[in-house]
């Protein structure tokens, strides 16, 4: 009787030793999976060290029956191409409540970073995403996260804005052709329409893919705000760089 209760009692512990080890080893592969998850996981855009080398000159809020947009004119005081430069926009309405912020995490690319800076280029940002309409903003520029290309940049022709009108609204149309030896991809272009020294429309187009040598690609772009009677201007960095990558 002794020794039955003895094996019986060996047999469970043994049994218990084992089930606490599966136990343990699930758990184990379960933070593991949590902390891998954790790491690649998209996270929320930070500036803690501001540019001192793109100059934040002014900023425009825009409002109309579409939407909200915000332009940012950006100046590179450097002598140094700047690569996928990071953007954060803090958008307040009248009492100083926050109705817009774009450090997301996994938003897309160019609603919070310009992907080109040239050496003292003045720069049109737009982010035509806004989800609440503002009174106030303050923009926060901060350090390259990319080295410059070892060569040129790639060279695009943007052909002048046609306007037109369609149910949606005003927009632009027109075309836009690879000069370099390098294909883009998700190309994003920046319309910005002034008048009187005023910036008065803002919009936002992509072409998803712009082949060297092929056709020119077509683009068009809506805007935030009444481009009638404006001067548009167009904008598009390249997106993929000599020595670069994709951005």
């Amino acid at each position: 009787m002794g020794r039955r209760w003895q094996t019986s009692a060996l047999a469970l512990t043994v049994l218990a030793a084992i089930t606490l080890s599966a136990c343990q080893s699930s758990q184990d592969k379960s933070r593991e999976i949590r902390a891998h998850a954790e790491a690649t996981a998209p996270k929320p855009l930070v500036i803690s060290k501001p540019s001192k080398e793109v100059k934040v000159v002014n900023t425009t809020l825009l409002h109309d029956q579409n939407g909200d947009a915000i332009v940012a004119e950006l100046k590179n005081e450097s002598k140094q191409t700047l690569v996928s430069v990071p953007i954060l926009v803090d958008i307040r309405d009248p009492k100083g409540k926050t109705v817009y912020k774009n450090d997301t995490a996994g938003l897309d690319f160019a609603l919070n970073h310009v992907a080109v800076l040239q050496p003292g280029e003045t720069f049109f940002w737009v982010n035509d995403q806004v989800t609440g309409e503002g009174k106030t903003a303050r923009v926060t520029v901060g350090q390259p996260e990319a080295k410059p290309p070892a060569g040129a940049l790639p060279e695009l022709a943007v052909s002048p804005p046609k306007l037109q009108h369609d149910f949606s609204g005003a927009n632009v149309s027109g075309t836009v052709s690879d000069k370099s030896k390098i294909d883009q991809a998700r190309l994003i272009l920046f319309a910005v329409a002034r008048q009187g020294g005023r910036i008065v429309a803002a919009g936002r187009g992509q072409i998803k893919a712009l082949k060297v040598s092929a056709k020119p690609a077509p683009y068009n772009i809506y805007f935030i705000g009444n481009p009638v009677g404006a001067e548009v201007e167009i904008q598009a960095p390249p997106t993929t760089l000599e020595g670069g990558g994709k951005q």
